[in-house]
């Protein structure tokens, strides 16, 4: 027993070591590779437990000019990224089929591994917005749709960037960017400008915006599986987010049909 235990160890060590990428290895919170599980861990721990009791007693915080910074930031960061994002892709001759991963040190690839990396920090700041609802005492927005998208966002990328920063995965991040500039941008209407989207669509639009990304994210991923092309990439590694995208799919259009749905019934009685 003791030897298999020692072989599962120092597989799991070697894997996790010698198969990251060294170019980044010294990054901020890319070492150990457990940190980014203790980040979602105590995510967890704040916003499903310690901040409810924590609120339980007290008034919802006013973080308005908080929030109204942090939105605007979000849209920059994410129109940056998306920009910066469509320049590289097109730099190396994108393939939308099957994209390898540029290991390289030439600049192209290094910067798409520098914007790899901006991504995977961007998704740890996300996680903020759990915490402003728990603050302003809205624990219904506290979903599961919400909590588990992101942290499974955060995590995906955090593994994605150790082992394959960049290549047929880019596509995910470009999509993601695109969305999240819009949908930072309802945020800040919301908390600065809220008569502007008070009657208006813009959740609804959003939420197909999301759809149509997972849709697109599945066939994406999908499409070298399928035509049997070699990337690169373990097979495993492109099953992984094709599974995920579907299951997104299914629950964002559980959450359309529930919230849009319901609208339209009583709108038609």
């Amino acid at each position: 027993m003791a030897l298999v235990l020692k072989a599962l160890y120092h597989g799991y060590d070697r894997y996790l070591y010698d198969a990251q990428d060294p170019r980044h290895a010294d990054h901020f919170l890319m070492n150990p590779p457990w940190l980014p599980v203790a980040i979602i861990g105590g995510y967890l721990y704040f916003v499903l437990n310690l901040g409810p009791k924590f609120m339980a007693n007290r008034k919802p915080y006013d973080l308005k000019l908080l929030m109204q910074v942090y939105n605007i930031l979000q849209v920059l960061a994410n129109i940056y990224l998306f920009i910066e994002g469509i320049r590289i892709l097109y730099s190396n001759n994108i393939s939308f089929t099957c994209q390898p991963v540029d290991y390289s040190n030439n600049p192209i690839a290094l910067r798409e591994l520098r914007l790899v990396y901006l991504y995977y920090l961007l998704k740890v700041t996300d996680l903020l917005d759990t915490a402003f609802f728990v603050l302003r005492k809205k624990q219904s927005h506290v979903t599961f749709l919400h909590v588990y998208h992101h942290s499974g966002i955060m995590l995906g990328a955090f593994v994605y960037n150790r082992f394959f920063p960049g290549g047929h995965f880019s596509m995910l991040g470009l999509c993601n960017t695109l969305v999240h500039a819009v949908m930072y941008f309802y945020f800040f209407l919301t908390v600065s400008r809220p008569e502007l989207t008070k009657n208006a669509n813009w959740k609804k639009y959003i939420t197909l915006m999301q759809m149509i990304q997972f849709a697109y994210l599945v066939l994406h991923f999908a499409t070298p599986i399928v035509l049997g092309l070699d990337c690169g990439i373990p097979k495993f590694w492109l099953w992984l987010p094709l599974i995920q995208n579907v299951f997104m799919m299914v629950l964002f259009w559980d959450f359309y049909t529930k919230a849009y749905g319901r609208r339209k019934v009583k709108k038609t009685e």
